[in-house]
């Protein structure tokens, strides 16, 4: 007792202390610090996430209620029939995902301007600036009225700006940082912002300029998906599903990827838990689904032409084979030939009657999403396993795509059909190429469809065609105008009283 009551130094003795000025200093330290907003993009393709959303709200997927009576009818259904209310779970977890990532690059960004003026300094701050452009354009994508903050200092509440202005603010933003960036691809920039993702998110933004301001700049749009496919850094993967593997990374179509891991990543990838039936997690070796019935909708799984290989890449339907290669007997006395475990909705089923979609459909009913194959190795235990499989938020069969929509727009549709790249993503689906009289705008919009099926562009492509307002299986109705946009959630006006409302929701 003596001894302790004389120990009266309690100073700690540090023996390895380095300020952030010192941290910041060292440039492969600086790399490492500017990974967080590259952490939050790992948010997309979680259950409650951007891309759910985006899924959602587009004619591809829909979450009717399963036999089970769960799911549908809950914040799926409202996005599903756009009939969306303010405090709508996954549009608040949309809006979360951008802004949060917006509030990671604006403290990266900040930090960096003052550690110094290195030229590594200045090119981490343009990668940043780029991201943060991103995660804004699908902020004014979805919401148009978007709170504005580029200044992690700021400490009154952020003003609104536009569409219109944040179109300006974007083209101006996007174009003043691509001179330090990356032009050539290797493993070290693999999932990280370079001049080619840049000029992929220009060409998005020309793509879509008569939606946001009203002029078209297709021009603008063609030039930027131009210098995409004259740098040389990408070419079409030999398979379709070559995109979407396991072992994905660093794919001859990978312009920005999103990299997951099952070891590495803290946010996971799971399309596994919310597609699948509990049925199937034996068959392939996977350890929990959630039977929540993500599927593919009918009206739109009617419209893959005959032999295209897209489908059965992208979906799960007829008979299933378990590991080994045999048939599965789905249910106790029904053979598999008889009953495939899922069946693939098709235009008669179309107009399913009302009680048969709200009291649920059978677990063997609609397509379920494979495009992502998942891993059979034991691995897959949960649902906070992810999978191994990298997202690719930009992909080059989607440049070479937005480059023919620009030819089409154009009127030069002799033109769109002739451009080898073109040709060569007909022809590995198994499909025969374009020609000129096949270059139409709705033709071209179904095979944009089936090509990019389920990676987040759908919405916006409706939109950009004119189709969004249409009825389709999970919405039966036409929409109003006010529905191009969604609201914004109450709790964001809550926390920000500059921000209002759009037209259609400030009533509801």
């Amino acid at each position: 007792m003596l001894s302790l009551a004389s120990c009266t130094n309690l100073d700690e003795e540090i023996y390895s202390q380095m300020s952030k000025e010192e941290f910041l200093s060292d440039d492969q330290n600086l790399v490492l610090y500017t990974t967080r907003p590259y952490t939050a993009l790992q948010k997309w393709g979680s259950e409650q996430s951007m891309w759910t959303l985006i899924m959602q709200l587009s004619n591809e997927v829909a979450v009717p209620k399963s036999n089970s009576g769960a799911w549908g009818e809950t914040r799926y259904g409202e996005l599903q029939k756009h009939a969306i209310p303010t405090s709508n779970k996954l549009v608040r977890k949309g809006w979360d995902f951008c802004f949060d990532g917006i509030a990671a690059c604006n403290d990266a960004i900040f930090e960096m301007e003052r550690a110094g003026d290195t030229e590594f300094l200045r090119k981490s701050v343009q990668e940043i600036k780029i991201l943060r452009a991103f995660y804004y354009f699908l902020a004014v994508d979805c919401w148009g009225m978007v709170p504005f903050s580029i200044d992690k200092t700021q400490t009154d509440y952020p003003t609104t700006k536009t569409r219109q202005e944040m179109y300006v603010w974007l083209e101006q933003e996007i174009k003043a940082n691509m001179s330090l960036l990356d032009s050539q691809r290797t493993n070290a920039n693999y999932g990280r912002v370079t001049l080619d993702m840049a000029n992929f998110l220009l060409a998005k933004l020309y793509l879509n300029a008569e939606v946001w301001t009203g002029t078209p700049r297709w021009d603008k749009a063609r030039e930027a998906c131009e210098a995409i496919m004259g740098s040389g850094n990408y070419s079409l993967a030999k398979k379709y599903e070559d995109n979407f593997k396991v072992d994905n990374e660093n794919g001859s179509e990978a312009i920005f990827a999103i990299p997951h891991s099952s070891v590495y990543t803290k946010e996971a990838f799971y399309p596994y838990v919310i597609t699948l039936n509990d049925n199937l997690k034996d068959i392939w070796n996977i350890g929990s689904t959630w039977d929540g019935t993500f599927m593919g909708q009918p009206d739109f799984m009617a419209t893959y032409e005959p032999g295209d290989l897209r489908k059965s890449a992208c979906w799960l339907y007829g008979q299933v084979y378990d590991l080994s290669g045999n048939k599965v007997q789905y249910q106790d006395g029904v053979d598999a030939d008889k009953k495939p475990i899922m069946k693939d909705l098709i235009l008669e089923d179309i107009n399913i009657p009302e009680e048969r979609y709200g009291a649920g459909l059978a677990k063997t009913d609609g397509a379920r999403i494979i495009k992502w194959p998942y891993q059979s190795d034991g691995s897959l235990t949960n649902y906070t396993v992810s999978m191994d499989n990298d997202f690719y938020l930009m992909r080059y069969s989607d440049v070479v795509l937005m480059y023919v929509e620009t030819l089409i727009r154009e009127n030069r549709a002799g033109e769109a059909a002739m451009v080898p790249e073109f040709a060569q993503i007909r022809t590995r689906a198994g499909l025969e190429p374009f020609t000129a009289a096949d270059c139409t705008l709705d033709r071209f919009f179904i095979e944009r469809a089936h090509e990019m099926a389920i990676e987040g562009w759908e919405r916006e492509d409706l939109i950009r065609f004119g189709k969004y307002l249409e009825p389709w299986w999970a919405k039966p109705d036409a929409g109003q105008d006010y529905m191009l946009l969604l609201p914004i959630p109450e709790l964001a006006r809550g926390a920000n009283p500059n921000l209002g409302q759009n037209p259609g929701y400030d009533k509801k």
